[in-house]
């Protein structure tokens, strides 16, 4: 089967967790014989590989521009869609490119994620944009994935919509060297772990002021970064407690390094459904303390602490700090959920059944 996926910036997975999800799933579909595309966006890559792990990779330009981008970029690619190609698209601001391409006779596999439209990175204009995006997809002929019983729910209540519940999947670190922390000046089991774009729906100020709240003596570590929020990452950065290290985007070996040495992981995002990254720290075995919303409760089960507020997460960060069989305890029991409910083998099934489906 020929598989084309649109709608993300593309592979080598260097953004955020539908890359990494694009990345996973493509791995596998040409281990089993697939002929698998990745539509790239150009500006996003300075070194533009023909290939990656298999996977056809083909560039195209994207208006430079925090509302403009995705939607360019994807609707370039709908113009070179081939109709013997099953189209996996990502992302519900898409969704006018989806309808386009089902009024040509093309359905598409889509993954709407979470409510986009309550982020609070966008203004009222997006917003109503990404709303009416939810709308039309909810409206949509093709196969709308939601990745969390939350989102499936979500759409079920306020459209009567029907979606395909396929979460995401995860898998221990490989590498489990300390190249990353020596670079960056922390030893193992000396620091908590943040990662995430730096958007405020994420909640980096929030994992920042619960470190100064519980008065740890430790390194916050914060992977990630956001090009179009520098006014909020600079904010971040000025009032970061003393001992706080902003890495920037860590991919690969050393994310790996750095999720597999952290004393603890927080989970601080507000909005979407299920968070890939949550996923990979349990999978890793991590103490985990995530925000509590409905598709963290549904991740995370008993495995991990929940938290509503700063002074909360303080309060986490306190107990579990101190008691190294308590993290041990929640550590092993995030790491058997991870394997026992998100494998990336199983997920890479659904998507090729949805595939099959949209082409019948």
């Amino acid at each position: 089967m020929r598989i084309r996926f649109i709608g993300t910036r593309g592979v080598p997975a260097t953004y955020s967790g539908f890359e990494t999800c694009v990345e996973q799933l493509g791995i596998r579909m040409v281990e089993r014989g697939h002929d698998v595309t990745v539509d790239c966006r150009a500006g996003h890559y300075a070194d533009r590989i023909s290939s990656y792990r298999g996977m056809r990779l083909r560039y195209l330009p994207a208006i430079q521009q925090k509302h403009l981008e995705t939607i360019s970029h994807t609707a370039l690619s709908a113009l070179s869609i081939d109709r013997s190609s099953a189209v996996i698209c990502m992302g519900v601001g898409n969704a006018p490119i989806v309808r386009a391409l089902e009024i040509s006779g093309k359905l598409c596999v889509f993954n709407v994620d979470g409510a986009d439209w309550q982020r609070d990175k966008w203004g009222p204009i997006a917003r109503w944009y990404l709303q009416r995006c939810e709308n039309l997809a909810a409206r949509a002929h093709s196969l709308v994935i939601a990745d969390a019983e939350a989102v499936q729910q979500y759409y079920r209540v306020e459209y009567g919509r029907q979606t395909e519940l396929v979460p995401y999947g995860a898998e221990a670190p490989a590498d489990r060297g300390t190249g990353a922390l020596d670079r960056f000046g922390i030893s193992p089991g000396s620091y908590a772990l943040f990662v995430g774009r730096l958007v405020p729906e994420n909640g980096a100020h929030d994992f920042l002021e619960g470190i100064r709240l519980a008065k740890l003596n430790s390194h916050a570590v914060v992977v990630g970064d956001a090009p179009f929020e520098r006014a909020y990452v600079e904010r971040l950065r000025e009032t970061a407690p003393l001992g706080s290290i902003f890495t920037g985007y860590q991919f690969g070996i050393p994310y790996q390094q750095l999720t597999t040495h952290a004393r603890v992981f927080v989970l601080a995002a507000s909005v979407g459904g299920t968070h890939p990254v949550l996923l990979e720290q349990m999978a890793a075995g991590n103490c985990v303390l995530a925000r509590d919303t409905a598709s963290n409760r549904e991740v995370l089960g008993q495995a991990g602490i929940l938290w509503n507020s700063p002074a909360e997460l303080a309060d986490g960060l306190l107990v579990s700090w101190q008691d190294a069989k308590l993290r041990r305890r929640l550590g092993q029991a995030a790491k058997e959920r991870a394997a026992a409910r998100y494998s990336w083998d199983v997920v890479t099934d659904r998507y090729l059944e949805l595939c099959e489906a949209s082409l019948g």
